[in-house]
């Protein structure tokens, strides 16, 4: 990487607070400069790295990024904590949801990356490769593009190593979350988000959700700086005591994403932290003379992640997605995480209807780009075309 300092930094790698920009060795990401804030403790330890802005309207997480910043005091730390605040460069004041608009593609499904591909896939095998080299741990913030309603939650990746599992889902609770959803071990093979892409190559990455419709509110920043403190202390970078933890943590291990099945207007039943049951009515579909045309029903008896929050939604396009919780965790009567899941998390209040599997695409189904994100186990699918929600 070429690193530039700021006047008011001291020199990179050095004990101390560095602030400036950098690039990146491929030449064809070369035309764009990285802010960077990498604070080093006098004691070598652990090296932590944050980012956010990947979607550049998720602006709770960029200010989080921000304000981490000042929170890391290099006489009082062991190791190095090292912040990209924003990621997606050619986004910015471009308002692009989702996507960056040089390629197309989704940085968030692109990883572990690819040094032979475009712009979006060189992006994240430089983030890996050069950026998070010795990284013990990956934090990308995330949360509440323009469109959408996210709830407070987590995201780490399953795999076949139970050691790598253990410290995965262990930084995934260190965030006072709703849900932590641990992605299925099938996601693995195929370019996907960074727990996906830092777990297929035997590394640690974890993503953490909170905001609403691109507006900075104080509970989703402060829910990404607490947890990313946690995750420091956690490390061992940190020897301060951990915040206290109010909200549920329900273990999840799938994601469903669930398509608009017709053009019109949603109207959503239900809100993002919200318990939901299998073939619940989540919300109806209506034609601009107020008709309902569709019915959107519950796959699975789960948690409401995140929905859209603009009622004019295409076929086919993402309207919300839902956290199956974990059955082992489900099943453990007297549990407390099971308890706090039925007082802490919302109740539903929808109505039940008999489930269209129509409302769904096959399972299977991938867009031009591969990215056939929403693998579950349970037999549903809804594929995410490009340039719509994509968290």
């Amino acid at each position: 990487m070429k690193i530039t300092a700021s006047s008011n930094s001291v020199a990179y790698g050095e004990p101390g607070i560095f602030r400036g920009h950098f690039s990146f060795a491929d030449p064809r990401l070369s035309g764009y400069m990285w802010p960077l804030c990498e604070i080093r403790g006098d004691r070598d330890g652990p090296r932590l790295c944050i980012s956010a802005g990947v979607h550049v309207n998720e602006v709770a997480a960029i200010e989080a990024a921000v304000r981490l910043q000042k929170l890391f005091d290099p006489r009082k730390i062991q190791g190095s904590v090292s912040i990209i605040p924003l990621v997606n460069q050619p986004a910015l004041y471009k308002y692009s949801e989702y996507v960056c608009p040089l390629d197309g593609k989704n940085i968030n499904f692109s990883f572990p990356g690819d040094p032979n591909g475009s712009f979006s896939e060189i992006l994240c095998d430089a983030i890996m490769n050069e950026w998070c080299v010795g990284a013990d741990c990956y934090v990308d913030m995330h949360g509440g593009d323009l469109r959408e309603n996210v709830s407070k939650f987590t995201i780490f990746q399953h795999t076949d190593d139970p050691v790598l599992d253990e410290r995965a889902r262990r930084m995934a609770m260190c965030f006072d979350a709703e849900l932590v959803v641990g992605l299925p071990v099938a996601h693995i093979p195929k370019p996907g988000r960074p727990p996906t892409g830092f777990a297929s190559k035997n590394r640690l990455a974890i993503m953490s959700e909170a905001g609403a419709n691109g507006l900075v509110d104080e509970a989703s920043v402060q829910f990404h700086v607490d947890g990313v403190l946690n995750v420091a202390r956690a490390l061992g970078i940190l020897d301060t005591p951990s915040t206290e933890f109010q909200r549920a943590r329900v273990p999840c291990d799938d994601y469903i994403w669930v398509a608009c099945p017709t053009d019109g207007e949603f109207y959503s039943e239900v809100e993002p932290g919200d318990r939901i049951h299998k073939d619940q009515r989540l919300g109806t579909i209506c034609d601009l003379f107020g008709e309902t045309v569709a019915e959107i029903a519950a796959p699975e008896t789960g948690f409401l992640l995140w929905r859209i929050t603009h009622p004019s939604i295409p076929n086919g396009s993402p309207v919300l997605a839902i956290a199956v919780e974990e059955r082992a965790a489900s099943q453990r009567k007297g549990d407390i995480r099971t308890q706090q899941s039925q007082t802490t998390i919302r109740p539903w209040h929808g109505t039940n209807v008999r489930f269209k599997p129509e409302l769904l695409q096959k399972k299977g189904n991938t867009d031009e780009n591969h990215n056939d994100y929403s693998i579950t186990h349970r037999g549903f699918v809804a594929c995410c075309p490009v340039g719509t929600r994509q968290g």
